[in-house]
Formats: structure tokens, C-alpha cells, sequence
């Protein structure tokens, strides 16, 4: 045992726990030496951050910084976790490892050798492994589960997190995302592991232990993916860029399944690789303008219609518009809007529409969907948390009914049209909004034309989205206390707005500031707060990312449309962003001080 007295005087107690641990249990003596060094090297800060905590399982698998540490993605926390699902599926079903498991990752630095290792854990654990011959997309991985009729599923990835990240992505047979319990089961199962065993890889393929899988799932998943077609106009020129990421592998091909001929790759952007090189800042993500840089260019070059855009791992899409030879950048709620507006429109006019239809959405995501589901008669889900798994968790309670799933959206770019996979798909959300483009088109419109006409028609839902970064073991007690503070003492108004409910999804209470009176809200509890500021529809929603450190805040917002003249509705709209950034920007300012959002 090491002495822990020096570590007492610099480090917290959880901090302290954690590095004994690491440097005393069997499971983490390959990290042994190098945390030796860098205790004495004095390294207090990078030791208090790598250690302060156990990296969770958040809204996406547990995700972070890769290297030595509890709270970072390494080979121990990788590998506990593969062997904790295995251990855990077997606790369900005598038959899992018979059933299997299979393992995909993306193009990030670290993803191919960690996905070797995890197939060498999973296979080390008896199950039959199944292990992707290179990069492919999250949406095809939760399709080969299915597939393959495996018990449980693996993603190596850290979606659309800095090229320092990795991360491991759980899913379970459904090919569903784990939620609760199961991903706090895994969790404490992988507490409990003393020793994490693994096989030779390359001696394990030949032993046919771990199976190599790849152009077969591909034309199943292409095919199940691009039959979600509804359409059929495809005069259209599209820009088409994966970021580095597996995108290629899953948009591109079923774009061009389903007809699409007139697509133009950004070539630079068409090379795998983790760096992310020819995006600033290295932040592969959609919703960040500045990585749509190139593809928008080359649009507006080549005066393309649309251009598509996909994080590594390509469940995100990002739709810009070309409008008059300005891009107009399709937010993730506008783009939902927009597909589901498209998918139940071409299934009320071929007949197929029915009230046992339904679509879903998360707490955070445009009510725009719910007035579009209205106006067709269907079902909407919305009380969801973040995160796609939960509407992948809906879809399983509702196998067994008469209810007909048609598509689910996130604000966070993600969409599912179909029950192929159970999570979100850049595929299923490029190939609707393509589709309408096109379709669009053949009118001399545009998509933001089309979303402005369902603002005349159902009024003006704006959003908003602001990050805060919060970095580290003090940035985590920092968002701890706003979430604690917003709970205890909300603010009365916010930018003149009164606040007329608290909404604590902690409690699952939602509570009128003016009289007290409280209601029950019908969701699972999370870590969730919103200010409601005299409707429903106007509310601001305050939560600690679950895969990053920084605190969200999201404002939605409605206007009725002052009139249905499309220039006057993008004057309105204007007016109203506009004065969300205000809005958003004081919010900012009495919740973190002189933190500066992101």
C-alpha cells in the first residue's frame, strides 16, 4: 500500500480514493508507473481532474479524454465496461453469450485498437464476438445487433467530441442504447471487476473466437435504411461531407441507393482521420457553423441546393441551404420539423396515415413537432430526456401494440425515420430532407422556404442553444452549485419576462411561482430545471451536459405569425432571434458570472 499523506495535502478525498485504487488493484497495473510519475512530478491539477471521479455513464456511454485515470478513456475503463455488459447480459439471459455481442467504432485516433481490445474482452468472456473490419456508423451498429440477434452491442466512439476524446456506447438487444437500470447496472458490475481479462486478438479471429463482419451487414443496413424512402424526385445537387468520419460509410451509400446521382464529396474532408485536420478547432460537429465550413464553400461554388454534413460517427446531420446564394444553416430543430412535417405529409397522400401513428421527441426539442403531429392526427411523444435512447426505448415498449412508429427527432441534429435501428441516423435524416429538397425544388422553393410556411401556417417556434464550459474537478462543483442555486432561489424574470413555473426534473414537480400550486411531471427524474416564462411554449431548460463539461441552456420560444407573407415571417423571425440572443446572453449572465458561453 502507498502512503496517501502527500496525496491528502494536495487532492480531494474521491480524488485520493480513486488513485490508491489505481495504484494498488490488479485491474490497473498497466497505469501503474506512469500515475508514479506524474505523483512524483507533482502534477496535482492533471492528477485532480484524471481522478476526482469515475467517468459515468452519461447521455451517450461513458465519454472523455482519453488517458491514465478513473475519470478518463483508457484500456481499464474500456475494458471493465465490455466485460461489466457481457457479465451483465449473462444476468438477463443464460443465452447471451451464445447470441453474441458486436462491435463497431469510428475513424477517432484511439478507436481501432480500443475496439480490438474490447472484441479481445468481450470474446475473453466466451461470447461470440463480432467485430467490424473498419470504421462504420453508430446507426449501422445498432442495425447489426438486430440483425445478428445479438445480445448486446459496442460502439467505440466520442460522437462529435475533440480529437482528444473516445468514449464506449452500450446497447442492448433491441439495439436500443442502455438506459436505466441496465446502465447503472453495467456501471456497478464494473466496480465489482478485480481482474480484466482479455485473449489474443489475432489468435482469437484465427480461433474464429471473434468474427470479422462487414460488406454483407452493409447491403442489409443500405438497403433497410434507403427503403425508408417516400418519394420520388431527386433532381437535386447535393455537397456531401462525413468531417473524417464514418458518414461514408452509412449517408453516402444510402443516398446513392435511393437515387440521389448528383452529389459532389468535399475531397479533403472525405479522408478518415481523428485529427479532424480541416475543421477549426478540431470540433467535428454539425452544429458548430465553423465545421460546415468547407462543404458550404464548395455549395456556393458549385451552386449546389443543399449540402450535407455528418459528426464522425454519423448519427448527427447538418443541412445547409443554399438561398440566393446565401447559406441558410438548418438548425437540428428545424430539420426535424422539416423531415417529420415531409414523412407524414407523403403518408397522408398516399392513404397510409392513420391515428395509430406516432413520432416522438425529447423535453428539449422544438413543440413545433407536436403542432405538426396535431394537424395530422398522430400521436406526439415529447416528454423525453436528452437523449435519443429514450425515444429507442419507446419504440421497444410499443412493439407489442396496434401503435405504428414514423419518426423520432433530438434538437441535438438527430433523426430516426423507421424502426430498422433504434437510434438516431444521419442516413434517416439525410435521405427525407434530400428527398424534399428535391421535391422543393421542382416549385422553385427551398427548405427554409418550406420552414417559414410552417411557421405562417402553425406560428413561429425559435430556439436557442447556448453552452457554457465548465472544465475539470472545480468546473463539475461549479455546475453542481448553479444547478443547486437555480433550484433554490430561480430567478423572477429573465430579460423582463416574468418566470411563472419551475419545472425541477428532480423532483418531477412542476411549481406556478405565483401561487405555488404544483403539479406532477410525467418523465423519468434527471438532472433538469426550466423556467417557464408565461407559456408552456416559452421556456427555457437548463441541464449539465451527460457526455461533456458544460452546462446547456436551451430557449424555446413561440410567436404567433403576424402574417403568412414569407418576407414578413423572415422579418419576424429575425426580430424574435435577435432578441433570443439577448435573452440568452442575460440568462448567461446571472447564472455564471463572468464565465463566458462557448
Amino acid at each position: 500500500m502507498h502512503d496517501t499523506t502527500i496525496l491528502d495535502q494536495h487532492l480531494s478525498a474521491d480524488a485520493v480514493t480513486n488513485i490508491t485504487q489505481w495504484l494498488n488493484q490488479p485491474k490497473y497495473a498497466q497505469y501503474k508507473s506512469e500515475l508514479e510519475i506524474m505523483i512524483n512530478d507533482e502534477r496535482w491539477s492533471d492528477l485532480e481532474d484524471a481522478f476526482f471521479k469515475v467517468v459515468e455513464f452519461g447521455t451517450g456511454g461513458r465519454r472523455g479524454t482519453t488517458g491514465i485515470g478513473s475519470n478518463r478513456i483508457n484500456r481499464v475503463t474500456i475494458g471493465e465496461s465490455a466485460q461489466a455488459l457481457c457479465e451483465y447480459a449473462l444476468s438477463f439471459d443464460k443465452d447471451a453469450s451464445k447470441k453474441g455481442i458486436v462491435i463497431a467504432c469510428d475513424t477517432r485516433l484511439s478507436s481501432p485498437e480500443l475496439s480490438q481490445y474490447t472484441a479481445s474482452v468481450c470474446a475473453a468472456a466466451g461470447f461470440k464476438t463480432y467485430i467490424f473490419d473498419s470504421f462504420r456508423a453508430t446507426p449501422e451498429l445498432s442495425f447489426a445487433v438486430r440483425e445478428l440477434n445479438c445480445a448486446a452491442g459496442i460502439v467505440i466512439s466520442a460522437s462529435h467530441n475533440p480529437p482528444a476524446d473516445n468514449g464506449f456506447k452500450a446497447y442492448w438487444s433491441d439495439g436500443g442504447q442502455l438506459v436505466a437500470p441496465h446502465d447503472k447496472g453495467v456501471l456497478a458490475k464494473a466496480a465489482q471487476i478485480e481482474v480484466i481479462n482479455d485473449l489474443d486478438y489475432d489468435t482469437a479471429v484465427a480461433e474464429g473466437k471473434i468474427v470479422i463482419i462487414g460488406h454483407e451487414i452493409d447491403q442489409k443496413y443500405v438497403a433497410a435504411a434507403s427503403a425508408q424512402a417516400e418519394g420520388i424526385d431527386r433532381d437535386i445537387a447535393i455537397v456531401y461531407s462525413p468531417l473524417h468520419g464514418a458518414g461514408q460509410t452509412n449517408v453516402l451509400p444510402v443516398l446513392r441507393a435511393a437515387g440521389f446521382q448528383n452529389i459532389s464529396e468535399v475531397a479533403d474532408q472525405m479522408t478518415p482521420d481523428g485529427h479532424f485536420p480541416t475543421i477549426e478547432n478540431g470540433k467535428p460537429n454539425p452544429e458548430e457553423r465553423s465545421a460546415n465550413d468547407r462543404a458550404v464553400a464548395q455549395m456556393l461554388a458549385e451552386k449546389a441546393d443543399i449540402a450535407i454534413t455528418n459528426d464522425p460517427d454519423a448519427d448527427r446531420i447538418g443541412v445547409v441551404v443554399r438561398v440566393n446564394n446565401e447559406p441558410f444553416y438548418l438548425n437540428g430543430n428545424q430539420s426535424a420539423s422539416l423531415a417529420v412535417e415531409y414523412a407524414l405529409s407523403k403518408k397522408s397522400q398516399k392513404g397510409e396515415l392513420t391515428p395509430r401513428h406516432y413520432i416522438a421527441k425529447t423535453i428539449v426539442t422544438t413543440d413545433l413537432i407536436n403542432s405538426i403531429g396535431d394537424a395530422y392526427g398522430v400521436t406526439t411523444y415529447g416528454n423525453f430526456l436528452v437523449g435519443f435512447k429514450y425515444i429507442g426505448e419507446l419504440i421497444l415498449q410499443k412493439e407489442n401494440t396496434d401503435e405504428v412508429f414514423v419518426m423520432g427527432g433530438e434538437e441535438s441534429y438527430g433523426l430516426l425515420k423507421g424502426d430498422y435501428a433504434r437510434d438516431k441516423d444521419g442516413a434517416a435524416g439525410a435521405l427525407p430532407l434530400a428527398e424534399y429538397a428535391a421535391e422543393l425544388k421542382k416549385d422553385g422553393k427551398t427548405l427554409r422556404d418550406k420552414l417559414f410556411e410552417l411557421y405562417a401556417q402553425h406560428g413561429l417556434y425559435i430556439e436557442r442553444l447556448d453552452n457554457v464550459v465548465s472544465p475539470g474537478a472545480d468546473g463539475f462543483e461549479r455546475m453542481q452549485s448553479i444547478m443547486a442555486s437555480l433550484r433554490s432561489s430561480p430567478p423572477s424574470e429573465v430579460a423582463g419576462y416574468p418566470v411563472t413555473a419551475l419545472l425541477d426534473y428532480q423532483t418531477l414537480t412542476r411549481t406556478d411561482t405565483g401561487n405555488g400550486q404544483q403539479q406532477t411531471i410525467d418523465c423519468i427524474k434527471g438532472d433538469v430545471v426550466v423556467l417557464e416564462l408565461g407559456d408552456s411554449r416559452r421556456r427555457i431548460t437548463i441541464r449539465p451536459s451527460g457526455t461533456e463539461p458544460k452546462i446547456k441552456f436551451y430557449v424555446q420560444w413561440f410567436e404567433e405569425a403576424e402574417s403568412d407573407d414569407l418576407i414578413a415571417i423572415d422579418a419576424q423571425y429575425q426580430v424574435i432571434s435577435q432578441q433570443l440572443e439577448a435573452l440568452s446572453r442575460e440568462l448567461e449572465g446571472a447564472l455564471f458570472g463572468d464565465t463566458t458561453a462557448k
